[in-house]
């Protein structure tokens, strides 16, 4: 069964952050020359986070990320590094506060399953 996630600023901010701040270093390793890809039970749920899908082809594996680029943006913009506001200038209401505004009633992610995926240890590649 899917466990319930909590819709709030933090928890949006904290999943914009895993992805922004991701490095494609923490899940791939080198083994006796092959490139290869951290089996997804040694992620941590951050990192895990910023996976937008494994795909095993026909040599190896293949890692898509979120956007970093557009999380990175969000989070500035956030923070008013981008005049995006942050909820701390006399702008109007940051970029979460207009998220969160949009809500209108807690969304219930009780019948939503969290998919884990676990990637083939090597010899498997990266594309």
């Amino acid at each position: 069964m899917g466990r319930r996630k909590k819709i709030s600023k933090e928890n949006i901010l904290n999943e914009l952050v895993a992805i922004g701040f991701a490095r494609v270093t923490n899940y791939l390793f080198v083994e006796e020359g092959q490139i290869c890809v951290k089996p997804g039970e040694q992620l941590t749920d951050r990192e895990a986070a910023a996976i937008c899908s494994l795909e095993k082809t026909a040599g190896g594996m293949k890692v898509k990320f979120y956007d970093k680029m557009k999380a990175l943006e969000l989070l500035g913009k956030e923070v008013g590094l981008f005049g995006g506001g942050g909820g701390n200038t006399d702008d109007g209401p940051g970029l979460m506060a207009a998220v969160l505004s949009s809500t209108k009633e807690e969304i219930d992610t009780d019948d939503i399953y969290e998919l884990q995926q676990t990637a083939t240890p090597c010899p498997d590649l990266v594309e």
